[in-house]
Parts: C-alpha cells; structure tokens; sequence
C-alpha cells in the first residue's frame, strides 16, 4: 500500500532501513545525518510513532536527547531509557553531515564515539550518498512535482509540520509551489481538531503558547469544546453526530489512517450515545465473533468450508468498506474479499481432456485461484490473525491444487514430451528478459503493471521443460537455439554446451551469447539495440531467490518485485527494444509446507524438493517422466503437490498447472526504432560534455532532474548533437553536486538514451 502522507512515508523509509538480507545481521542502529537541521521540526510528530529516535544535542533523558556518547551507550543499551531488544534505535544528528562521520581520525571529537555505529549500523541517506533533504525526499519518495525555486523550498519548510499529515493524494498530479505550500500552513480548524484528538501531546508539542491559544479559542467556539478538557469530551460530540460534528466524522472517514488515535478517543466516548458505526467497539466484538466463525472453518469438509466463507461475506459485507476497514481496525473482515475468491474458485474442477486443455483452462481462468491465495497471504493484520487467515487460505486452496495436480498429471500420462517451446523465433529487435519464477499468476500482474504504464503488451503461455527446474528450463528461453545437449545421468538437471560439453551455468551461458553476437545487457546501464538485427539479453528480478528464502513471505516482496521489472521494460521499450519477458519455471506456495510424500532412498540418484532422478534399472511406484534434455532419463515427480522433503512452503520442479504452466509477455517498443546511444559523459566545471553514437539526424541532448519531464531541465538550453558530441552548460551554479540525468532526444522529443550523473562530476 502506498504512503498516505509524509509522515508515514518517513516512518516506513527509517523502519525499512532496519531490515537485512537473509545470513546478515541486523543493524545496531540508524544513523540520520540532517545537516541543515530541516526535519527538526517534524520530530515530536515522528516520535509520536517512532520513540526509539534519540538526537544528538544537550543532555534531557526526557526529551531522549543527548551527547555523542550517552548515544552510543543507548544503543548498546548500557544506559536507562534505550529501547527494547529488537527495537532499533534511531539516532538523529541535526547539523551533522554524513562526511564527517566518515573522515575517521579528522572527525570532530564531539561525534567520535559514533564513527564505529556507521559499520555496526546503517545511515539513512539517499542512493547517490548525500542526506536527505526535505525536498530530496518529497521529489524521489512521494514523488510529488516541486517547483524549483528558492521561494517554493522556502514554503515547503515552513508548512512541515502541517504538511506531515496531509493526504498525499491532494498534492499529486500537478506542480506544486509556495502558494500551494503556503495554503496548507492556513487554518482548518476540522483538521486540526482531529489531529489533536488523535494524540493531543503531539499536537501540543508542534505548538508555541501562541498558536496553542488560537487553537483552544477557536474550537471552543466552533466546536464546543475546549481542548485543556479530557478529549472523551470531543469523542462523545462525534459519536453523537450533528452540526459541524457531522463535518468532522465525514473528514475522519476520509482517511482515518492520518487520526490512528481518534479510535481510541471514541473509545472513551459515553457508549450509551455512540451509533454501532462510529462505535469501534462494536466493530471489535464482530471481528471476535468472524475470529470464531473462521476458526470453526478449518475443521469442515472442503465444499462446507468453502461454502461456510461465501456466507461469511454476506454477514459482514458492511464491515468491508466501513470507517474501521480503512482505518485497518477490521483486518478479518476485509481478508473475507479475497477469501471469499478463493472458496469461489476452489469449488470448481478442471475440465479439460488433454493436458493442452487443462493447460489453456488454466492460462484461462484457473490462475485466478492462485492469484486469491496471494491476496489472501498479503492480508495486513497482526500476525495472530495473520496466521489465522493463513490457515484459512490453506484450508480452501489445498484440496484444489492437490486435484488439480493429480489431474494434470493423468492427463500428461506417458508424453515423452509435455513442452511447448518454439526453437527458432525470430528475435530480431528484441530484448530477451529473463525472470526466475515468474509464476502465471504473477505474471498477470506484471501484465497489469505494464499497462498501467500506457505499453502495449500480449500475454501468452507455454508449457516448461521437465522437470520444472531453473537448470533445465533455463537454456531454453536463451537465444542460443540448438546450443545445448544432455548430461550424463541429468543428476544436477543441467544440460551442457554441444561443443565444449561444459555444463550450462549462469556466467558460461552469458559468455557463449556474447560469442554468438547477442547483446548481453546490464540493469544498470542499459543500451538499445545498435541495429534491427540486434538481440539483447537481460535477467532480471529475485522472485524465485526470495520465494526461497521467504516462503510465505515473498508475498510482501511481490509488488515491488514487478515495479522493478516493470520499470526495466519501459526503459527497454524507450530505448528502442522489443521486449520478450521469459521465464524457466512456476512454483507452489502453500502456508505450513506442502505435504510430504515418502520416497525410499534406494531408488534415486538426486533428490530435490518436487523431483528426482531415478536410478537405472530401477522402477518407483509413482510418475515418472523423461527430462527434457535426455528421453534415456527417468524423473520421479510426487502425486499431486507432495514433496518429498518435509516442510516446502515454497517448491517447484513438479507436475503442476502452477509449476508447468507459465507466461511469456511480448512488449512493443514504445518509440520507433533509431539506434543512438550516450558513450560517455564529461564534466568540466559545469560544463557538460556528451559523446553520442549514432547516424540520425536531428538528435538533442539536455540535463535533466527528472527524464520524462522537460520542465526539469537544469541547462541553459536543448542544444542539436553536432558530429557526435555536444556541451550543455549549466547556469545556476546551486545544482553543484545534485543528481541529474543526461538525455538524448529524438527530433520529436523523445528519450532515446540517458545516463544518471552528478552536476559537476562525481
């Protein structure tokens, strides 16, 4: 879910900088460099949600201030006041640059005792390595569109604290400058009485006696009530409803999320007046009684489970899109949207009578019960709960994958071959982009992301090599038609080059496409095709190394995941690509592993979680099929979505539609096709000097913030490229050391090529 305002923004981009990488340690602490001191004034409004955040001046324990040292002992936690184990202290250095924590033996003596937190810990910087800045931050997070001028960053400063909560989705879609900012620092007395309900210290601690004043007058005239009063008060006016209080719930309902704490206020509220709508309580005893009814689920026959949840809904549709589903108080309720999917489709069967057909029904439709089982898994709800809704998914899902499977495979019976691959497309013009586990469902929702983006894309579907593996399904997505043969015994599932015999692994396969004149791309520094013949090449994504590492949880990764490679393909198309999205296999994800089957040890060579090799001579009880690079192979795949080693959350190399069946995405390039390229780019002071190749016509080049957007150019003019190089000149002399980006242009306007760079050189 997107960021609703900038406060929320912040808090999930610190927390962020808590979490590592599977086999590394979390970090001691984060380290916050504010040199200009330009979030100090956000910071009682940050502590409210974050308290661990400890700042680097005067000792006062009870602000959580201190100096370099008492700091250090905070975060090792030799001191009262540090935050609990687990808990990872935030420490705000206003005034302090980053560089001077890194000067080592010439930093200053006041911040020695922190140098060593920069190795244990991490620092909260932007990618280039400089601070963040308030407008650095708006810009690149929020994405918001600032004017840039010194009177707009004036403003925008100024109206800090009032801006932290406003709904973000106001400010979008338009230029922002001083007006704008200047607009929100006026009062709104409806506003600003629900930020003080909902946590009145904070409230208070953002303003002098003066604006205090002013608050407390106005809205014990308007309102009624005086905010030195209890806020049970103001809570039993809303829940009563009436005049302007019916004005201040409508601001509530539009975005509770901005007001957390005014559902603990109407708690405090007279409940003998409080409507069952805006009482949270109510709302609290129907979750305990959807708790109980969805625990009951999990004992029930299949088709009664499925049918217990579709009636469910109907009991607590109203809950679905109440106040305290948006506020995030009804997690159960709003979890039944995609449960209730899941048990629609689940109660349905394949059809088909040949295992093209399930393959098609399922490319069809059948996806969508997957895609609801990851719904249902991405539910935001505490973890008992969370756990809870796991279970249930489980419980509706499982018997329909198991079916599924069996199904398929009967289908699939003896073929010696099951795949559908295409050994000589023509590729000319196109990027091939290889992404590890892009299951069908999830490519669907890459699908969607692409045209969210105005591409124009067509999905597909093929069935994958056996056995569903990276090793063997690789190879052949790669442009490298012909290229590969069996191994002896296929144990490792690796077919080898035909004329080296030399297994097929991730580097060699590069270095032979290079061979054989195939563009080998890197994600970050892409390139366009040098002509129509061109083919590219580019791997892309982590969505089988997370599923991997994560289980269940990849599915918090997901959407992330496909941004990223949906952002490779728009750079692709604009650089003049068609782009081919590929992949080696699917997978199956099921919450507390899929079950096991027990395969005995004497009759296979290899064993991995969904398939083994047989050993010769030898015969298993169970399917077996040839692998795809040697018919004299026999593989053992289990019934249904067995595995044969214990506790697979996630696990592919089966027989499964969500194994077998999987996507393939042709994009269209975005711009016609002319072959021109950035190969290097000097600075010289703020001059800036672009080296182009290319034998078009009529291209320019400029120096931009912001690639897409002409409005953010930096240099003095768009100047025409002239015998294959250009120099653009930078006038204001305040863009020194900010991140920009270097564009070639079409005649037309459009991005043809670019390059990220630093004003004035590295």
């Amino acid at each position: 879910m997107p960021a609703s305002s900038l406060l929320d923004a912040l808090q999930r981009s610190l927390e962020n900088e808590t979490r590592s990488s599977a086999g590394v340690a979390s970090p001691a602490a984060i380290l916050w460099p504010d040199p200009e001191r330009q979030w100090l004034m956000l910071l009682p409004q940050l502590r409210a949600l974050l308290p661990q955040i400890y700042t680097f001046a005067d000792f006062n324990a009870e602000r959580r201030t201190g100096p370099a040292i008492w700091l250090r002992c905070i975060v090792d936690r030799t001191v009262e006041g540090a935050p609990a184990e687990g808990i990872c202290p935030i420490v705000y250095l206003p005034g302090v640059y980053r560089q001077e924590l890194r000067a080592g033996v010439d930093c200053p003596q006041r911040l020695q005792p922190l140098i060593e937190l920069q190795y244990r810990g991490t620092t909260w910087h932007q990618k280039n390595g400089r601070e963040w800045s308030v407008e650095a931050f708006v810009t690149a997070v929020l994405g918001l569109d600032l004017a840039l001028d010194a009177r707009t960053r004036e403003a925008m400063l100024r109206s800090l604290p009032v801006l932290a909560d406003v709904d973000l989705s106001a400010l979008r879609g338009r230029r922002l400058d001083a007006d704008d900012f200047d607009g929100l620092a006026v009062g709104d007395p409806v506003r600003d009485l629900l930020r003080w309900m909902s946590n009145p210290a904070s409230f208070r601690a953002g303003r002098d006696d003066a604006q205090w004043a002013s608050f407390r007058s106005l809205v014990k005239a308007g309102f009624g009530i005086s905010p030195d009063d209890d806020v049970a008060d103001a809570a039993t006016l809303l829940a009563e409803g009436g005049g302007k209080w019916e004005q201040v719930w409508s601001r509530f309902c539009e975005a509770p999320r901005l007001y957390a704490g005014v559902a603990s206020a109407l708690g405090k509220a007279r409940h003998s007046m409080v409507t069952l709508e805006r009482d949270p309580a109510h709302n609290g005893r129907r979750e305990n009684v959807l708790r109980q009814d969805l625990n009951a689920v999990l004992s029930r026959p299949h088709a009664e489970a499925c049918a217990h949840v579709l009636a469910l809904v109907k009991e607590h549709e109203q809950r679905q899109v109440s106040v305290w589903a948006t506020a995030g108080a009804a997690p159960l309720a709003v979890a039944l949207e995609p449960l209730s999917r899941l048990a629609r489709l689940a109660s349905k069967t394949l059809s088909a009578a040949t295992a093209e057909g399930a393959a098609t029904e399922y490319a069809d439709n059948g996806w969508r019960c997957d895609r609801a089982l990851l719904d249902a898994l991405s539910a935001t709800a505490p973890p008992a709960d969370h756990d809870l809704i796991a279970r249930v998914a489980k419980a509706l899902y499982e018997p329909w994958a198991d079916q599924s499977a069996r199904r398929f495979q009967e289908l699939i019976g003896e073929q010696t071959r099951v795949d559908q691959i295409n050994d000589s497309p023509d590729d000319s013009g196109t990027c091939i982009l290889f992404v590890d586990g892009l299951r069908f469902d999830v490519g669907v929702m890459l699908h969607e992301k692409l045209e969210s983006r105005d591409l124009i894309a067509h999905r597909s579907y093929r069935i994958t090599p056996l056995p569903t593996v990276t090793a063997t399904g690789k190879p052949v997505t790669a442009p490298l038609y012909g290229a590969f043969k069996g191994s002896d015994g296929g144990a490792d599932f690796n077919p080898v080059f035909a004329d080296s015999g030399d297994p097929v692994i991730a580097p060699k396969l590069r270095d032979a496409m290079r061979r054989s004149g195939i563009a080998v791309l890197d994600a970050k520094d892409l390139s366009g095709p040098e002509s129509e013949a061109s083919i590219g090449w580019l791997e892309v994504g982590q969505l089988d190394e997370k599923g991997h590492n994560l289980g269940v949880g990849l599915v918090r990764h997901l959407d992330e995941e496909l941004e990223r490679i949906a952002e490779q393909v728009s750079r692709l198309t604009e650089l003049g690509w068609r782009v081919k999205i590929v992949t080696d296999h699917g997978w199956l994800l099921l919450p507390d592993g899929l079950p096991k089957y027990q395969l005995p040890p004497s009759l296979t060579e290899t064993k991995w979680s969904r398939c083994a090799t047989v050993k010769p001579g030898t015969r298993a009880e169970m399917l077996t099929f040839p692998w795809y690079w040697d018919s004299h192979v026999a593989i053992a795949s289990p019934p249904g979505i067995h595995a044969f080693k214990a506790g697979s959350v996630y696990a592919h190399g089966g027989i499964s539609l969500q194994e077998c069946v999987v996507p393939e995405i042709v994009v269209q390039r975005s711009v016609p096709l002319v072959v021109a390229a950035i190969e290097k780019v000097e600075w010289r002071g703020l001059r800036c000097r672009i080296v182009v190749r290319s034998a078009t016509a009529g291209l320019r080049a400029d120096v931009r913030t912001s690639r897409k957007d002409q409005g953010t150019s930096v240099a003095n003019m768009i100047k025409d490229i002239k015998d294959g190089r250009v120099d653009l000149l930078i006038d204001d002399d305040k863009h020194e050391g900010h991140a920009a980006i270097v564009v070639l242009l079409d005649a037309d306007g459009r991005v043809l090529d670019y390059k990220p760079t630093t004003i004035g050189g590295e």
